[in-house]
């Protein structure tokens, strides 16, 4: 009985002492932010970028239409660089900020994350969807 009181407790304890590492994890860094979109119609895409409760970033772009087989396309700048993001939304035109597409941060283990949108037509309603890749921070490589 002994051993296994002594496991179990060393269990809780490192089950403990685990969760408590993640908190100290730093939050992930935003390295891209693009949106593509597949219908032939132009669309508005809007984003809300956040650290903590506080907005640090919002934005608009107008994504052209798909035409011959080529995706619309737009990049999202102006973010800043310095910010360890914690939540961003993204709607389109005409829908409201309850609909937004949402994505925390603080959910994924990585050092950068780049993010992409994608409006998608279906023959009943345009949606938009999030996608995102995980990795390193790349750091610029000075020019000789």
């Amino acid at each position: 009985m002994y051993r296994r009181a002594l496991l179990r407790g060393a269990g809780v304890a490192l089950a403990g002492s685990l969760a408590g590492c993640s908190a100290l994890d730093d939050p992930s860094q935003l390295s891209a932010l693009d949106a593509t979109n597949h219908d032939t119609t132009p669309h508005v895409v809007h984003v809300l970028l956040f650290e903590d409760e506080s907005p640090v970033y919002w934005a608009s772009k107008r994504v052209p239409a798909a035409t011959d087989g080529v995706l619309g396309a737009a990049t999202f700048d102006g973010y800043p660089s310095g910010v360890e993001p914690t939540r961003l939304l993204a709607r389109l035109d005409g829908q409201s900020l309850s609909a937004a597409e949402r994505f925390d941060f603080t959910a994924h283990d990585a050092d950068c994350l780049g993010l992409q949108l994608h409006v998608d037509a279906e023959a009943s309603s345009t949606d938009l969807s999030l996608w995102y890749s995980a990795g390193p921070c790349e750091t610029a490589t000075p020019a000789e």
